[in-house]
């Protein structure tokens, strides 16, 4: 479910942001749309939190409006020339709410930050031998939900 919320990011990441100027080679950790757009995707462990952030250079969201855009079904009035049905963002803050963290949507000057903080599971980061598979970790932190594992 973390991956779909990032991937639904990573699409209006693609959506909304502006053009790269041809002249700019993107960075070594930028992805370019087919449409030229740069797209900056972060992962990193923050005190107790996973972030896991997708930033563009689009017109971003209004601080007064970033409450509102969460919401279900809710289109601002500058995207609604773009299709979509208004649930990427919502889908995203359910996703992360379910495993504990938030959603957090920031300047990016100009642009949107659109961060998924999720807490860090205790012991986990630095051990890679005898780690359990993953289809074991992800049902024990959502026991209740059933799990999907690519």
């Amino acid at each position: 479910m973390i991956s779909q919320a990032l991937a639904n990011l990573v699409e209006n990441a693609i959506k909304y942001g502006k053009p790269t100027p041809a002249a700019q080679p993107l960075g070594a950790d930028a992805v370019a749309g087919s449409n030229g757009r740069e797209i900056l995707i972060e992962a990193r462990r923050e005190g107790g939190s996973v972030l896991l952030s997708v930033t563009d250079h689009g017109p971003g969201i209004p601080q007064a409006d970033r409450k509102h855009a969460v919401e279900r079904f809710v289109r601002l009035e500058a995207s609604r020339t773009q299709p979509g049905s208004g649930l990427g963002l919502s889908l995203a803050a359910a996703v992360a709410t379910l495993h504990g963290g938030e959603l957090r949507l920031g300047d990016a000057h100009p642009g949107l930050t659109a961060t998924l903080a999720i807490p860090a599971r205790a012991g986990t980061s630095d051990r890679l031998v005898g780690e359990r598979p993953a289809s074991e970790r992800l049902a024990a932190q959502t026991p209740d939900v059933p799990q999907k594992v690519a």
